[in-house]
């Protein structure tokens, strides 16, 4: 499959490899001159995103993108047997296969390629009973791209071990900064300001409106060479732009919040992993970046919900490999009529935008209806039934009465037993509850 993905990105078939074949190594260049980004000067990316990146210059840039493809498929192959040891993992390394391959040659050609594999690795030393280490993949993945940072929250929110977690992440944080102040970093938290003169990407949820403004001359798309991305310009776009960052924020707080109190209510695995989704999925829908790559960033929950695998998980994950489909028909392969505004290309574009819009309000109201509803985010009548449909124990109310007695002491009545606080995904074998008509496991 990742030798697919390599021929698609061969110049000559598509545009993908263009950050890897032109502006990594530019900025490789830009620093033996005597100015490294977020050393010297400020830059968009947290300090550890030059850790590929200098990997692969190990022979010179010339042949970086060559090393580039080798290293993200070696990375990948690491996470990829890592999964494979865990519970259910053929089914979750699978969904990572078919979710790459849906959004075709840029889910290699982007530094967030390796943040979502070092995610997945995370993932898969949680799933064993790792935390510090599940915590400490997030932290050093957050330093690469930013959004492992909510999984960290998530991991936080969800795990008894707190102070575990907290020290894991503030090792590694500690460790960055240290480093940057070894090298006379003044800039080493330069990305969290970086964007906030940034325009709006065409591919923005926030920025679809816009496009469909462009045949009416009320709207144009400009090439920003400081940034290299295509952005909109059209009355209104400066404040879009400027309430962006803010309004994801917000979201996140408030997310988080949310989550607390369905971790609290609920069921741990459910509640979490809803959690994880609707936060990934915040940070792009409420981003003046679109970016094709933002899509990998909803691998990490999609694989969660493969693990947990009931039906609505599977319409989630399915709802990830529409995006991700939609996505890769998007870019690289109809880019050149979406910055002209084609109307086709700007309908698969709204298409595409509405997918990230449906998946951020699902998981918000399945996290929402854990927090109002309890353990398995289902009434006690629904579990009953769901418990006798799946064993065939209509005349045998005693089980069903049995596994509500589990439910109750899996969420632990959390007030009363420090044992019962609700973990993250990977925590023991907790029942799932299912829809009525799924398959039992």
């Amino acid at each position: 499959m990742h030798a697919l993905l390599a021929i698609l990105n061969v110049p000559s078939v598509s545009d993908a490899y263009g950050d890897v074949l032109f502006v990594y190594p530019s900025w490789v260049e830009q620093g033996e001159l005597g100015e490294w980004l977020g050393i010297d000067v400020p830059w968009v990316y947290p300090l550890l995103a030059w850790a590929p990146i200098l990997v692969s210059n190990v022979l010179g840039t010339e042949a970086l993108p060559l090393v580039w493809m080798l290293l993200v498929t070696a990375l990948d192959a690491v996470a990829f047997r890592l999964l494979l040891t865990v519970p259910r993992g053929h089914v979750l390394a699978g969904t990572w296969l078919a979710l790459q391959l849906a959004l075709g040659p840029v889910a290699l050609a982007r530094i967030d390629t390796v943040a979502v594999a070092v995610s997945i690795i995370g993932i898969a030393v949680l799933r064993r009973g790792r935390p510090g280490i599940a915590a400490a993949a997030f932290t050093a993945a957050a330093w690469m791209k930013v959004w492992p940072g909510v999984l960290y929250l998530a991991l936080l929110i969800a795990r008894r071990e707190r102070l575990r977690v907290l020290a894991a992440g503030a090792a590694v944080s500690v460790a960055v900064l240290a480093v940057a102040l070894l090298l006379g970093s003044e800039h080493a938290l330069s990305f969290l300001t970086q964007q906030e003169d940034r325009g709006l990407q065409i591919e923005a949820v926030a920025a679809t409106p816009y496009m469909w403004l462009i045949g009416g001359d009320q709207a144009h798309v400009y090439f920003d060479r400081e940034i290299w991305t295509y952005q909109v310009d059209s009355d209104g776009v400066g404040m879009v732009a400027r309430l962006a960052t803010p309004v994801l924020v917000g979201a996140v707080l408030l997310l988080c919040a949310i989550g607390v109190l369905a971790v609290r209510r609920s069921h741990g695995r459910e509640a979490v992993v809803w959690l994880a989704v609707a936060l990934v999925a915040s940070m792009i829908v409420t981003n003046k970046v679109g970016s094709p790559q933002f899509v990998l960033w909803l691998t990490v929950p999609a694989l969660l919900l493969a693990e947990l695998g009931a039906r609505r998980h599977w319409i989630g994950v399915g709802a990830i490999g529409a995006v991700s489909l939609a996505t890769q028909l998007q870019f690289p392969w109809t880019y050149d009529w979406l910055v002209v505004g084609d109307p086709g290309a700007v309908l698969l574009l709204t298409v595409r935008n509405l997918l990230h819009v449906a998946i951020l309000v699902g998981a918000v109201v399945m996290l929402v209806r854990a927090a109002r509803r309890g353990p398995f985010a289902v009434s006690g009548e629904e579990r009953r039934q769901q418990v006798a449909d799946a064993g065939g124990l209509d005349q045998e109310p005693v089980v069903a009465e049995a596994a509500l007695e589990h439910d109750r002491l899996g969420t632990g009545d959390a007030r009363r037993q420090p044992r019962g606080e609700p973990l993250l995904i990977g925590d023991g074998e907790e029942p799932v509850a299912r829809d009525p008509d799924d398959e039992h496991r």
